[in-house]
């Protein structure tokens, strides 16, 4: 588990914030009822994360992020940020991820013969959900390198930035 998946978790959705704003602002959403009911959406989920607490169920906390990503997903977004959307969405797969590791492991519907004990299960699952995440990210964002030195929000930040830089967007989109 993480050391502190909560205080992580909600650092790289926090970091989040400030790129989904530039992102509305700049496709001129940001004052419209769906601009508007992105920014709440992602408020309360927000919210729930730094409520959380590692090693209990995410389950509200995963709905509300459910929640925003619906209201996300069908924003009039053009084509043209598609770069800018999928570093978005990564970055809310990878709270999903930390929030998912972080909490308790399912428990299997059929135990073998020779059951594991609890912390096998709990790591097995974590190993499962950080592959899973990884594909996520990497599909979402191809040729995205996790760093065991950065923090998530650190990266997510340098790989917003380094997406504007490319893709030619004004540097007002920066954060």
């Amino acid at each position: 588990m993480c050391t502190n998946a909560t205080k992580t978790a909600a650092s790289l959705m926090a970091a989040i914030e400030p790129t989904l704003k530039s992102l509305l602002t700049f496709t001129n959403l940001l004052n419209t009822p769906q601009g508007q009911a992105a920014i709440a959406a992602y408020d309360a989920a927000l919210a729930a994360i730094q409520a959380w607490k590692s090693g209990t169920t995410a389950q509200n906390v995963l709905q509300l992020i459910g929640d925003f990503q619906t209201v996300f997903n069908v924003l009039p977004l053009p084509s043209t940020v598609i770069t800018l959307t999928n570093i978005i969405l990564a970055g809310i797969e990878t709270v999903i991820g930390v929030l998912m590791a972080n909490s308790p492991a399912p428990v299997a519907a059929n135990e073998s013969l020779t059951p594991a004990s609890a912390e096998e299960t709990q790591a097995m699952y974590q190993a499962h959900v950080v592959a899973d995440t990884t594909a996520a990210v990497q599909m979402l964002v191809p040729g995205f390198k996790r760093s065991i030195w950065h923090s998530p929000a650190s990266q997510y930040q340098q790989a917003w930035d380094a997406a504007v830089e490319t893709g030619g967007f004004p540097p007002t989109l920066k954060v």
